[in-house]
């Protein structure tokens, strides 16, 4: 069970990180028209909502970004599964 939540952990921050390593574009270019920094929040993605900020860059190259429904799906998914992953150990720990 732990080596399940440690992938679940590690595998989006991974991908994101290759992603960003092979295609900077990729990874950099939905946040450009943002007031803060472009590098400070893919950062802050990475460490904080890596699956939300893959969600995100995925729907801005794919479905023309988070306006389209499709955008705002693949996001909600992103977030949903974070907040699963985050929240996890707190379910487990009650019992």
């Amino acid at each position: 069970m732990c080596l399940l939540a440690a992938i679940g952990l590690l595998a989006p921050r991974l991908i994101l990180v290759l992603m960003w390593l092979f295609n900077s574009s990729f990874v950099l270019s939905p946040f450009a028209s943002m007031a803060v920094p472009n590098p400070v929040l893919p950062v802050a993605g990475l460490i904080l909502l890596p699956t939300t900020t893959l969600g995100y860059c995925w729907a801005s190259a794919s479905f023309g970004g988070v306006s389209t429904f499709s955008g705002m799906l693949v996001v909600a998914i992103g977030v949903i599964i974070d907040l699963g992953l985050i929240g996890n150990g707190r379910g487990a720990a009650k019992r």
